[in-house]
């Protein structure tokens, strides 16, 4: 069989978790048939390249900007940007050649922005089994988290509903629509998205990599963030609480780059348990989770089905998670973590010295993760993948 996964993004292009879901899901389809990647880069040509074993097409979108920069652009350009990227036939005919040569047997689509949504009607025009899975938000306002507008824009204003008429047009029914958590996909039915498509929940597979041993006595109490440095995730927000989390001798760990990762430094610079890490490689992990007690997540939007909850759980590290979006999904509460009130200092508070009281608990608590994320492994997620894509054919 051959496979095509498009994508935004594609290593050594990344910016979060979905890059690496989908650099996962080729490398276990490559086992079952050819894989073929079609995705973005910065230079301006189209270029074609075979690396471990997938083959890649990589091109530069017709558009205001390149993806990666839209940190660097205010409100107004980034939204023109994306109503050029919904609509740009230039692009959707590069993406149209390729699949027209290529006739893979399966298409996934994943993170489209930059990409063009009208890429969901070039597979249609093609005859090709078509799966979505949803990653985030894009479809329900443009930038994708339903956050960064809402502050200041109702749901329900005339703009949300224009720019949802015109996602719904263009991504009309695919075969499959897979989300990794229900609540997203909630969301999405509600807004009136995909109600005659085939669904299904399936969380995303975990990289697994064997955890270092650690001894939490020997120690400081470790708390670690790990992931975008933005402001929709919540990082201010958790140091002005961990500020006044005094008990113990505890510290925070962050890692992580993005728009906000100067502002960050400059609200930690007064707290010298606060280190602000920064950028922190694939293979830094490892030691980085070794070295933390408790991953907290304290995101103030709607999260989907966060990969770092993943890789802490195959670290044996437990979670504290908010309780917005789909990471409380992933959380037995008590069992591999806790869930916080979003937003909310004072549930926070509470949960870090619940954790800080039963801190013996959590290499048991870690291993509970650890086992659960067995449960999510590639070659599990693969083995279902494949069992869906059969079941289109029937």
């Amino acid at each position: 069989m051959k496979f095509c996964l498009v994508n935004n993004l594609f290593a050594p292009y990344s910016r979060g978790g979905t890059e690496k879901i989908v650099k996962q899901i080729s490398s276990g389809l490559k086992n079952y048939g050819q894989v073929l990647i079609i995705t973005t880069q910065p230079d301006k040509v189209l270029t074609r390249q075979t690396e471990d074993d997938v083959e890649i097409y990589r091109f530069r979108p017709k558009n205001l900007y390149y993806l990666l920069d839209d940190y660097k652009k205010n409100l107004v350009l980034k939204t023109a940007w994306h109503f050029l990227d919904m609509f740009c036939h230039k692009t959707c005919d590069i993406v149209e050649g390729i699949l027209s040569k290529q006739r893979p047997d399966f298409v996934f689509t994943h993170n489209l922005k930059g990409l063009g949504l009208a890429s969901f009607k070039v597979i249609r025009k093609l005859g090709l089994s078509h799966i979505h899975t949803l990653h985030d938000y894009q479809l329900l306002d443009p930038h994708g988290s339903m956050h960064r507008l809402g502050q200041n824009l109702p749901l329900n204003s005339p703009f949300y509903r224009f720019y949802r008429y015109l996602t719904r047009k263009a991504v009309g029914r695919p075969d499959l629509v897979i989300s990794p958590s229900k609540f997203v996909l909630d969301k999405h039915l509600e807004y009136g998205f995909f109600n005659e498509a085939e669904r299904v929940v399936l969380p995303n597979p975990v990289e697994a990599f064997e955890p270092l041993k650690t001894n939490f006595f020997s120690k400081k109490f470790t708390l670690l963030y790990l992931g975008q440095i933005e402001e929709h995730k919540g990082v201010d927000f958790l140091i002005k609480a961990f500020k006044d989390f005094k008990k113990g001798d505890s510290q925070l760990l962050i890692a992580g780059v993005g728009s906000q990762l100067d502002r960050i430094r400059e609200l930690a610079y007064d707290d010298e348990r606060i280190k602000v890490l920064g950028k922190v490689s694939q293979e830094e992990l490892p030691e980085l989770f070794s070295q933390s007690d408790l991953l907290v997540l304290p995101s103030i939007w709607w999260e989907n089905s966060p990969t770092v909850i993943y890789e802490a759980y195959a670290s044996k590290v437990p979670v504290l998670v908010s309780s917005n979006g789909g990471s409380k999904e992933l959380v037995k509460d008590g069992q591999t973590g806790w869930i916080f009130q979003s937003a909310n200092k004072k549930s926070l508070l509470v949960k870090l010295n619940l954790a800080l009281n039963f801190r013996s608990k959590l290499p048991e608590m870690g291993l509970n993760g650890y086992r659960l994320a067995k449960e999510y492994s590639l070659d599990n997620y693969i083995k279902k993948l494949l069992e869906l894509c059969q079941a289109l054919k029937r």
